[in-house]
């Protein structure tokens, strides 16, 4: 039997975006899913999203936020799983049956923004300091280093395609999205397996959607 197609039963879905923002990887995957969705630009630089309406949507006044379902869900992380839950026939996550996968896509979905990205903020830390000549304070041992990171991955890597088993999944726009900016900023060189991924990624067509002017 046919799964149903990711527009059947569907209400309006609206994503609050700006460009250059963790909104990206969440119209990504909305584009990998295929579903309509409605994007509603929202002019950080004109201080849109602090005023009165947008704040009515998000309290605190950050994108992006999706409405969908008559809710609204925030945090870029917490969107993309929910729509990949929201619509598993588009197959961008693993179903909860599929126990040792769904393990694997768990883990690297909070991997993102519990290590990745983390590691990445403190690379551009160093960068801004070393540019100033100032000393930077670190964070400590409770933070994995970039190298520690990009080395694990690196060798998950090059053994498979993608993250979690054989085929895309949200963990891959997650933690993709990531590393394609720690490859914008010069952290990746020499880390072919990790390059070869992202390169895979940023040629899919929803990439391309996701990253087009508004």
């Amino acid at each position: 039997m046919a799964l149903p197609s990711p527009q059947a039963n569907v209400n309006k879905i609206c994503l609050h975006f700006a460009p250059g923002t963790r909104a990206v990887r969440v119209r990504w995957l909305l584009e990998e899913i295929g579903v309509p969705y409605e994007l509603s630009v929202v002019s950080l630089w004109l201080g849109a999203h602090k005023r009165k309406r947008y704040l009515a949507v998000h309290p605190l006044g950050k994108v992006p936020a999706l409405e969908i379902d008559q809710t609204v869900v925030f945090e870029s992380s917490g969107i993309c799983l929910y729509l990949a839950d929201r619509f598993l026939e588009a197959d961008l996550a693993p179903s909860p049956s599929e126990r040792m996968l769904r393990a694997d896509y768990c883990t690297w979905m909070a991997f993102s923004a519990g290590t990745l990205e983390p590691a990445i903020l403190e690379q551009v830390r160093a960068k801004k300091a070393s540019a100033r000549g100032i000393p930077m304070l670190g964070l400590g041992p409770s933070l994995t280093p970039f190298d520690d990171i990009a080395e694990y991955m690196e060798r998950h890597l090059s053994k498979r395609s993608f993250l979690v088993g054989d085929k895309i999944t949200a963990a891959d726009i997650l933690n993709g999205s990531m590393m394609a900016w720690a490859h914008d900023i010069g952290l990746l060189e020499g880390r072919d397996a990790i390059l070869s991924w992202v390169a895979s990624l940023k040629a899919r067509p929803a990439y391309s959607r996701a990253i087009a002017k508004c």
